[in-house]
């Protein structure tokens, strides 16, 4: 009797397994499956923590009383820390001030506030915001947001106090085009006391009439590109990228492969990877979705961006880009960002179209169905270190952003990005 019972529970935990495995990739945020019937805190804390990255900036802006930017793309939690006070003591005390028509320029409002003491913080999206996904990511309810800000908003400025007074003020610039005001009295005076956060220091930007860019001259180093599903000879064989791929399916020992016009194809009987030669990856999820599940744009994006932290094959920070919605899915474009600079996919890249973004997630009623990325890795390359004199003479650059022009080879130059076109930057390269 007592080895029967063991039998069976060996049986238990065997499936048991195999189903947490499988739950690791086609994990549903919304659906009351087993697992998360028996761990139902689960469910609520991969939303809250999806929500919480959905209003992270795509950069934090500083705008100094100097008249100078300070631009963080990544590693940006010390002024998040700030920022995020301020915004979390909106919610829980903020008064609404007034909105008015607003030119969604800002250098109206930046020469305004030049003359503050404490520099300015701004929250800049890469997508329109709406003040309903704004309040889900501070982890808070209620209409207080959305009872006075009725349009998207991709900027939201943060203004410290000034001297002798203890409120805070926070605007939400609206593409409806006006700008909504609030004030803030902390709960004690020192609250907002605020300090330049050591990250921003030294890198400084000027503000051209539509976008910050960098100023001078300033040392940059190369970018490495790897391969993470290429052999160490620098090969590929339907072996080696079965290993590097068999995470995206429940049962490692079910995967069929075959190989089809330089496209290594992995499948069982509900997914299917691809890894094709143009250096792009696809998994398609082919299990059944529930389609009485609850579903919110923030439960899938929290679906989302789940799956991709659970990629190990992806390294870089990444930021949302884009989405759009396609009848009940809601589709997520990603960018990735290195050493406080964005990197760009060109237009002319063999996959545009299919692949506009370096990661895109297709999410149906929490369940991610489709997953595309591009199979590269991008690493700061300390031997190889270049100066580069941004020329702000040209007028054609005064629209112009900076960054790194993704490509398949070791990346040493960085663009101007304008209209679609980029341009390399002036620059010197030395090599250790």
């Amino acid at each position: 009797m007592v080895s029967q019972i063991k039998s069976v529970l060996i049986i238990l935990l065997a499936a048991l397994t195999v189903y947490q495995t499988g739950v690791l990739w086609f994990v549903n945020l919304t659906n009351q499956s087993f697992l998360f019937n028996m761990l139902p805190f689960l469910n609520q804390e991969l939303i809250s923590e999806g929500a919480n990255r959905l209003v992270e900036p795509r950069r934090i802006i500083l705008a100094h009383p100097d008249g100078l930017f300070s631009v963080q793309y990544n590693d940006m939690d010390g002024a998040r820390e700030y920022g995020d006070k301020v915004i979390s003591h909106l919610f829980q005390g903020g008064t609404f001030v007034n909105s008015w028509p607003f030119d969604y320029d800002l250098d109206v409002f930046l020469e305004y506030h030049r003359h503050a003491p404490n520099p300015i913080y701004i929250y800049e999206y890469a997508f329109p915001m709406e003040a309903e996904w704004f309040t889900q990511g501070f982890g808070q309810r209620g209409n207080f947001l959305t009872s006075r800000i009725e349009s998207a908003f991709r900027r939201v400025i943060i203004v410290p106090p000034r001297y002798g007074e203890p409120n805070a003020n926070v605007f939400f610039l609206c593409e409806e085009g006006y700008i909504h005001e609030f004030i803030i009295k902390p709960p004690n005076p020192e609250d907002f006391d605020t300090d330049v956060p050591g990250d921003f220091l030294g890198f400084y930007y000027i503000w051209a009439g539509s976008q910050f860019i960098r100023q001078g001259e300033f040392f940059f180093n190369g970018i490495q590109v790897t391969n993470p599903y290429a052999d160490p000879h620098g090969g590929f064989t339907l072996h080696f990228v079965q290993d590097q791929v068999s995470h995206f399916f429940s049962n490692p020992a079910s995967i069929r492969q075959l190989s089809d016009r330089n496209v290594w194809i992995y499948r069982d009987a509900s997914a299917v990877v691809r890894y094709y030669d143009a250096n792009v990856l696809e998994f398609i999820n082919y299990r059944a979705i529930d389609r009485n599940a609850p579903t919110s744009f923030v439960n899938d994006f929290a679906a989302a961006i789940q799956f991709i932290d659970r990629d190990p094959r992806v390294i870089n920070d990444i930021y949302l880009a884009d989405f759009r919605e396609d009848g009940s899915r809601n589709i997520f474009y990603f960018n990735y960002v290195i050493n406080n600079t964005p990197l760009v996919m060109p237009n002319n890249w063999p996959w545009d179209g299919y692949l506009t973004h370096p990661v895109m997630v297709v999410v149906d009623h929490g369940t991610v169905v489709n997953y595309r990325k591009l199979a590269l890795n991008f690493i700061i390359n300390e031997d190889v270190w270049g100066i580069a004199n941004a020329d702000f003479d040209s007028p054609g650059f005064l629209d112009a952003s900076l960054g790194f022009r993704i490509g398949s080879r070791d990346i040493e130059v960085l663009h101007w990005f304008v209209d679609g076109r980029s341009f390399p930057v002036p620059h010197t390269i030395f090599r250790d």
